[in-house]
């Protein structure tokens, strides 16, 4: 079947060719085509008609379009820090399917986009293919698929040291920033979360002010956040600042629940597990993982699940580690650096107890701007769920 689209047209005139027949597409079956097609197409296909554009700009079908590509196989999005650049480089690592025999695997990486390093406290994820990033004075929202960006409204504050997070409502669709100022100094480098706000892209320009939310402290030292099925997760400590915890924000109604930690004496790593949030604890002297499920957040009930990596040998390339899971259910390991040397990932199943090796071709050669001003790039953060978005097309 091809499809025959002329310049400056209605949908409704569109027609397919079959066997030397035109006929009409009808009406209805042009969204679900639509929504097969990747993002740089659908760029192209606004230009085509007003029609077109105001289809694919519309709420509902960007909505669809996101549940649709949340469905495919989701990309590995890496954050490198270059120190002399000064800037924090995107990077983006394609699913590969296990092969089953196969061990040993290769992928061409693809560069998203780059920000400036500095201040940035908040190790960011990507939230259904955005990402959040910038200092209090210029905080943006990416969209590394279009590579296109919005700048949020300055926040009012003397200070600086201001953490940020995206969560995603999965009813409505919105995307909201959620942003707290680092308050009093409590105790090693922990702090009290102060002046919470939030904003909701899209839908006007102000932030708003959060005064309801549990007395928790924020720990410089570990700042990721997660987001799912539209509720907040990041890493904070109770009002003792030494037992750490897990603080949930429902991205709908904008309530706060803190979330005893399953060891509160161990800092957890955020992830993902089975659809569902889990915190990891790594001991690579014994090459064991800890993983703890969260199954019902009311009740601060966890489940653990502890795996001891057999098929491999974990050098001091991954002494220094960082760990996330994909929607395979594998756990990936990734190095604090790329340096000279080879830079591969593993990608370990424990149901399996089985560990493919993928390294990652040309990265260190890559001609992208500023990035061969640095001979070594660490690795800061490492997660999954990069998929195609037409948020600011």
């Amino acid at each position: 079947m091809e499809i025959h689209i002329t310049k400056k047209k209605k949908i409704s005139d569109d027609l397919i060719t079959c066997r030397g027949t035109s006929v009409q597409i009808p009406f209805d079956l042009i969204p679900e085509i639509l929504r097969g097609l990747p993002v740089k197409t659908l760029a192209r296909f606004m230009c085509v008609s007003k029609e077109y554009a105001s289809l694919i700009r519309n709420r509902d079908f960007m909505k669809s379009y996101l549940i649709k590509s949340s469905t495919r196989p989701q990309s590995l999005i890496f954050t490198f820090e270059g120190g002399n650049s000064g800037n924090h480089f995107f990077f983006s690592l394609p699913h590969l399917r296990d092969q089953g025999e196969t061990e040993t695997y290769s992928s061409v990486p693809t560069y998203l986009m780059k920000c400036r390093a500095l201040p940035y406290l908040t190790i960011v994820p990507s939230v259904h293919g955005l990402v959040c990033h910038g200092p209090p004075s210029g905080l943006m929202v990416s969209n590394p698929s279009t590579r296109r960006s919005i700048t949020l409204p300055k926040i009012d504050t003397k200070s600086i040291s201001m953490y940020h997070h995206l969560g995603y409502d999965t009813i409505s669709g919105d995307y909201k920033v959620l942003c707290m100022v680092k308050g009093m100094h409590v105790n090693r480098g922990r702090y009290l979360a102060q002046e919470l706000r939030v904003l909701t892209l899209g839908k006007g320009n102000s932030w708003r002010m959060i005064e309801d939310f549990p007395l928790h402290c924020l720990c410089t030292h570990e700042t990721s956040d997660l987001c799912v099925n539209g509720v907040l997760y990041y890493v904070a400590l109770l009002d003792t600042a030494v037992s750490h915890a897990v603080m949930s924000f429902d991205v709908r109604s904008e309530k706060f629940h803190l979330i005893e930690g399953p060891d509160p004496y161990v800092r957890p790593k955020l992830t993902r597990y089975e659809g569902k949030p889990a915190v990891l604890f790594s001991g690579i002297a014994d090459c064991r993982i800890n993983l703890w499920v969260l199954e019902d957040a009311v009740k601060h009930k966890w489940s653990k699940k502890s795996y001891v990596m057999s098929t491999i040998d974990l050098n001091t390339y991954f002494f220094h580690h960082l760990f996330c899971t994909n929607d395979a259910g594998e756990i990936v390991l990734a190095p604090d650096r790329v340096c000279s040397k080879p830079f591969y990932v593993l990608f370990y199943h424990p149901k399996k107890d089985t560990m493919r090796r993928v390294y990652i071709e040309g990265i260190s050669e890559l001609k992208v701007p500023l990035w061969d001003k640095d001979s070594c790039h660490n690795i800061i953060s490492v997660f999954s769920g990069q998929v195609d978005n037409l948020m600011f097309l």
